[in-house]
């Protein structure tokens, strides 16, 4: 499915292992700082009034400071307990930047190029894949069919059994000649990352991107001792009636190869936030990579971005959707501006309107 800011992607999902879950008591406090701190916080609360005011969490940074972090409506309707800042997210799509940064991060260690062709790395990949590239995985234009599709039959606990059906998929386009929007390429691409770091994807990730950037809370789902509580019940705290009670992601509380790589990144905002301003120094990418991150192909998607130009300036963003979550992340490349949001609800206003909003505000 096409996810541009108003997309909601829909995956399968499940699986993985164990990390400790510590909380972060510094980002425990509400921030409306000074008037822009209001400014922001009124556009949030003026937003989607029709349906009842907007419910999730916000984050609006500005220079390096903080200048909006607070939540908003219910994180569980029964016991009446409001969002705080410190709920815990499942990012859905916006988790793509991350996979694309985790071959980022193996291509500075020479582990891999961009540009370096499936076969390389599958050798018994059939000749119609010997023109996919990696770079062609992470901007959507592969040419392999895209999916997932109810009719596929893998054993998604099993990544051979997934690589295996991906490699299998008739092609639909020349590589490189048309976007298509696909989960299961970028699933198929922490799968490389898995293949070349001999680390599973979840582990690399909070190895070699999230501490180092500062993240302090952000996991993926699946992990063992993620404190599932911090994560706010779905339709405004009421919370899923069509799936086991003790779901708290829209996929069940394991990760597989349905939904790992395309999403399944669980952080605050405030982790969010940290990943902003870690790309936009060299704490986990050298300036190499993230012009790379940014350099877009067809449709203006980038490498796990889409990236156009606002009255606020250049922007790079992405959204994410599942089962009764959005998401959306939005940031600025000539300044240092950045809006972190993600909702327990699924909105009848537009939610990329409203992180564009604060964008601009936050700009001025």
């Amino acid at each position: 499915m096409n996810h541009r800011h108003t997309a909601f992607v829909l995956c399968l999902a499940l699986a993985s292992p164990a990390f400790a879950q510590k909380p972060n008591p510094k980002a425990a406090t509400v921030i409306v700082d000074g008037e822009l701190g209001k400014a922001l916080d009124a556009i949030v609360t003026k937003f989607d009034e029709a349906a009842g005011g907007f419910s999730g969490s916000v984050l609006v940074g500005k220079d390096g400071k903080v200048v909006l972090e607070k939540g908003y409506g219910l994180h569980d309707a029964a016991t009446k307990t409001p969002i705080d800042v410190r709920a815990m997210w499942d990012w859905a799509s916006v988790t793509k930047q991350f996979t694309a940064a985790a071959l980022l991060k193996l291509q500075d260690r020479k582990k891999l190029s961009l540009d370096d062709p499936l076969t390389k790395f599958w050798p018994k990949a059939k000749a119609d894949k010997k023109a996919v590239t990696v770079r062609h995985l992470l901007n959507h234009t592969s040419g392999i069919e895209s999916g997932f599709k109810s009719e596929w039959k893998f054993d998604n606990t099993k990544r051979e059994s997934f690589e295996e059906l991906v490699l299998s998929l008739p092609m639909t386009s020349k590589p490189g000649e048309k976007f298509e929007y696909s989960n299961s390429g970028y699933a198929f691409a922490a799968a490389l990352v898995e293949k070349l770091s001999g680390k599973s994807f979840e582990d690399f990730c909070i190895d070699e991107l999230f501490r180092p950037a500062g993240m302090k809370d952000a996991f993926m789902i699946g992990c063992k001792e993620l404190d599932l509580e911090r994560v706010p019940k779905i339709d405004r705290g009421v919370g899923f009636t069509d799936r086991p009670k003790e779901f708290r992601f829209a996929y069940g509380n394991e990760l597989t190869w349905g939904y790992r790589g395309c999403g399944g990144v669980v952080a605050t905002t405030r982790d969010m936030f940290a990943w902003d301003q870690a790309l936009r120094g060299t704490k986990v990418l050298s300036e190499k990579a993230k012009k790379e991150l940014y350099t877009v192909a067809k449709d203006d998607y980038a490498l796990g971005w889409t990236r156009k130009r606002l009255p606020a300036g250049e922007c790079v963003f992405h959204s994410g959707g599942v089962k009764g979550v959005v998401t959306m992340y939005y940031r600025l490349l000539e300044e240092n501006v950045v809006v972190a949001l993600a909702c327990n609800y699924e909105p009848k206003a537009n939610p990329g309107e409203l992180a564009e909003s604060l964008l601009a505000r936050a700009a001025k």
